[in-house]
């Protein structure tokens, strides 16, 4: 007989079920890095406050035969720095205005003895060369150490850090470049091509530029914190390479002009007209065009790209000055500024002051109050710890 298949499995032990184990945790997901914050500073002044500021400045230089104008300086520098804002707070500036007058007097006497010592002797000439090169980079650096050390910010002074030797490292060869000829004619008279030898070192001007701006930048302190640059100095020459070339192309350009003119001029008999005038017109288009190039788009040029790669720890810096807005602007402060006779000078200060300040971006990582409290760390507790360089002056160059 067989058995039922139901009756075997209910006769079999009951097969052993496996412990419940609870399922591990899932990880939390991580918590997103807060966004960076980003600030740009703020200018709350006006063309109309600075301009009896400077208006006082001047009439007080001018009675004073130029001896208030140390004093005029430190104004002004206040003026720009309190009120320029950033995050909420702003900028002081608490720099001794008999330092500055004392930079003033030693810069009036070496440029003195830099105009007139080869008439003295050669052998004086000479020495006041050399000591215009020697003295120059420690001058410069203490100029930049006085600046900065008397600048504050949310009770933390800037300051900087640049060693002598890297000083003379960074300004000795520009400063060649334009001593080098005065010596090399004084000393070799009736040989005036070997004066303009040092002249060739201008093919590595842009280098030049890039390492003095590589230490100016390299060095900055705010509080306990230093800076970084990450540029090489080569990048320099693109800039240097597009302004002269746009030069020499606009240069060629009104050259051809002018030929057509001045013939399409001879046809009509204007030729002595053309000849008198023609070329005052062009020299004047031509000198407009050079400052252009060397001034605004170069500014605004090497500006960006050396403050665009200067940070802190936790702070970065971007600057985006447009080059033709910064050229526009800067030709038509010249033009009201030749028109009111030199009276809208202090409205251009202002307007380029806040142009530049409207394309600066200051990027905190970790956020404003975490960055302010780690350059806190290791606050210096007085002003111009640098400012006793160079006998405590500023150069004002």
């Amino acid at each position: 007989m067989s058995i039922a298949p139901d009756v075997v499995s209910a006769a079999a032990p009951p097969a052993a079920v496996p412990p419940v184990v609870p399922a591990a945790a899932e990880p939390a997901p991580a918590a997103a890095a807060p966004a960076p914050q980003v600030h740009v500073p703020l200018f709350t002044g006006s063309g109309k406050e600075y301009f009896r500021i400077w208006m006082i400045n001047l009439l007080l230089t001018l009675a004073t035969l130029g001896l208030y104008s140390a004093w005029a300086k430190v104004r002004r520098l206040q003026y720009f720095d309190r009120n320029t804002q950033l995050a909420g707070a702003c900028f002081d500036f608490r720099g001794d205005p008999k330092a500055v007058l004392r930079g003033r007097i030693l810069a009036f006497v070496l440029l003195v003895a830099y105009q007139y010592a080869f008439g003295f002797s050669l052998q004086v000439g000479v020495a006041v060369m050399a000591f215009v090169m020697l003295a120059m980079p420690y001058l410069l650096r203490g100029a930049l150490r006085f600046r900065l050390s008397n600048t504050q910010y949310r009770g933390l002074w800037l300051g900087f850090g640049g060693g002598v030797g890297a000083a003379y490292l960074a300004y000795l060869p520009p400063l060649a470049v334009f001593l080098l000829p005065t010596v090399l004619l004084a000393l070799y008279p009736e040989q005036p091509a070997l004066a303009g030898a040092p002249f060739l070192l201008l093919l590595a001007w842009p280098l030049m530029h890039g390492r003095a701006r590589n230490y100016q930048q390299r060095h900055l302190l705010f509080g306990d914190q230093h800076s970084r640059y990450e540029l090489s100095a080569w990048r320099f020459y693109r800039p240097y390479l597009i302004a002269g070339l746009s030069l020499f192309g606009a240069v060629i350009a009104i050259g051809m002009a002018a030929a057509f003119g001045i013939a399409l001029l001879e046809k009509k008999s204007l030729g002595a007209a053309a000849a008198t005038f023609l070329p005052m017109a062009l020299g004047i288009v031509i000198a407009y065009i050079s400052y252009l190039m060397a001034g605004p788009y170069m500014q605004a040029r090497i500006g960006n790209l050396a403050w665009s790669n200067t940070s802190f720890p936790g702070v970065r810096i971007r600057s985006t000055l447009p080059a033709k807005g910064f050229m526009l602007l800067q030709t038509k402060n010249a033009v009201l500024t030749l028109l009111t006779l030199g009276l809208y000078r202090p409205f251009a200060v202002v307007a380029v002051h806040r142009f530049r300040l409207r394309h600066l971006q200051v990027e905190f990582d970790e956020g404003f109050e975490q960055a302010m409290a780690r350059a806190a760390q290791g606050r210096r507790n007085a002003a111009g710890d640098g400012a006793s360089d160079a006998l405590g002056i500023d150069l004002s160059w």
